[in-house]
């Protein structure tokens, strides 16, 4: 069996049930059924199992049927960043070779640097009618999805799972997270990412997913004004948006039942504000595009209080192995630094014509996740940053977690970003990058002697105060473009 097997055993149990709401167009578990039928005789008329169909849409209707029409027929989905450049689509197109390109008016444009590619309107295709009979449904191990990576920390590679791996992601979710038949979940980050784990666990759950615009949170809560919502899930930076757009009293408040935050880490100061709005009910994932979503989760309902709770990943979901490596690959004892390591039945196969590299990034069984963290106590675990991201300074290792926590602690400061440069004297300097709250001055020396009694020789070199920091596609802070700015600067 598999997830979209599964998913069309729902469509015909639940029938008239909600099952999707995207701004003014609602479709039932049984339209659901019906619409991925019809696409996937729509895309069998024009592909091959093991062709790619690429997806240059935004979080709309289209894009959530003809993904699952996709899959139904054993297309491998590829769904892109439409936050990219029309250069970078070039890339991933030439590197993943698509049969089919679907886009919308809006990303048109994207294709502009990619004339070879075919291509045509997701709503086009959408309306098309077919009576040929359904294709076979895809076996579990064959490829299902090639998902890019943000290139955070290099060129974009892309990620393959197959329809096995999203089986188990899907089973992580629905025995570890609270995902129950009558809930609502609304979703404001891109379908492209983590968000299409949720909308899929949700849709396997009987739940009703309600999609808005990526980054709509005034339309999520206006819609929380009417209908009830019992999850959402986002990034720290619109979480941060979304508890101050809470009043006391707004429906949100009551009828959440939790609210699940990843992509980045989550501050100190910005944990206290959202549990000052939501109570306890708050859940912080980690995840990898290789190791999809599902490796370890802190749940506040179920933990204790700590003051450090914001650098918790927490501890494995039920089908993944979590273990902390030193550089020669063997096991390190609790309170040691070392890699964070993964494995389970949802890592990914490979990456996409790219065996060598799929090799390197395995070892024993394990995905290298190239984040260093530690395991405080058994099977719960802490992240101090990304191995790349260490700062060397006088022969010092400083994690830049551990200052961007310290930074975000102080009354407000609203976002925080730590890069290492190159320093003469020190061989690199610590450089914090911050935003404050409505965008009150703060100067450097004010900030610097707030937090050196708990950082000492890591505190920052330089402070840099910008009125917002830059947000990659996937809404987490873009370091690349900050180091480019501080360069320039120099």
């Amino acid at each position: 069996m598999t997830p979209i097997c599964d998913l069309l055993k729902n469509c015909r149990k639940y029938g008239d049930r909600p099952a999707l709401t995207i701004g003014d167009r609602h479709l039932s578990y049984a339209d659901l059924g019906d619409a991925i039928a019809e696409q996937a005789r729509q895309l069998a008329s024009r592909m091959q199992p093991g062709d790619r169909l690429a997806l240059l849409c935004s979080n709309s209707l289209e894009f959530v049927t003809l993904s699952l029409a996709a899959e139904s027929i054993g297309v491998i989905r590829v769904p892109l960043n439409i936050k990219s450049t029309a250069a970078e689509i070039a890339m991933l197109l030439e590197d993943c070779d698509p049969a089919l390109v679907v886009f919308e008016e809006e990303t048109r444009a994207l294709l502009s640097e990619s004339p070879s590619a075919k291509a045509m309107p997701a709503v086009e295709l959408c309306r098309s009618s077919l009576s040929a009979p359904p294709p076979a449904p895809p076996a579990a191990m064959e490829r299902c999805s090639i998902t890019y990576t943000s290139g955070s920390t290099g060129r974009p590679k892309g990620v393959v799972l197959t329809h096995s791996n999203w089986h188990y992601v899907f089973v992580n979710m629905l025995i570890d997270r609270e995902i129950g038949s009558t809930d609502t979940i609304a979703f404001i980050g891109p379908l492209t990412h983590a968000g299409w784990s949720y909308l899929y666990a949700g849709l396997l759950r009987g739940a009703q997913a309600v999609v808005f615009a990526a980054g709509d949170v005034e339309s999520m809560l206006a819609h929380a004004m009417k209908q009830e919502i019992h999850i959402v899930t986002c990034v720290p930076t619109t979480l941060s948006r979304i508890v101050a757009q809470t009043e006391p009293g707004h429906p949100l408040r009551r009828s959440l039942k939790w609210i699940g935050v990843g992509g980045a880490p989550t501050s100190p100061a910005l944990l206290e504000r959202a549990m000052e709005a939501f109570g306890r009910r708050i859940v912080l994932n980690f995840g990898q595009t290789e190791a999809m979503m599902t490796c370890a989760f802190y749940d506040f309902a179920r933990e204790p209080d700590r003051r450090d709770a914001a650098g918790f990943i927490g501890r494995p979901y039920v089908f993944s192995d979590i273990a902390i490596a030193g550089t020669d690959g063997q096991p390190l004892p609790l309170g040691e630094v070392g890699e964070i390591c993964v494995r389970g039945a949802h890592t990914m196969l490979e990456y996409w014509g790219q065996p060598q590299l799929t090799a390197t990034t395995y070892r024993d069984g394990y995905i290298l996740t190239g984040d260093l963290g530690v395991e405080e106590e058994p099977g719960l675990f802490r992240i101090v940053g990304r191995a790349k991201e260490v700062i060397i300074s006088g022969g010092f290792n400083i994690y830049p977690q551990e200052v961007e926590s310290a930074v975000a602690a102080l009354e407000s400061v609203e976002e925080v970003a730590v890069l290492g440069m190159p320093c003469e004297e020190w061989g690199e300097k610590v450089v914090c990058f911050f935003s404050t709250t409505h965008g009150r001055p703060i100067s450097a020396e004010v900030l610097k002697s707030a937090v050196k009694p708990r950082l000492g020789i890591k505190t920052p070199k330089v402070f840099h105060h910008m009125p917002v920091l830059p947000k990659a596609g996937t809404g987490k802070i873009d370091k690349k473009a900050l180091k480019l700015w501080a360069e320039e600067k120099r």
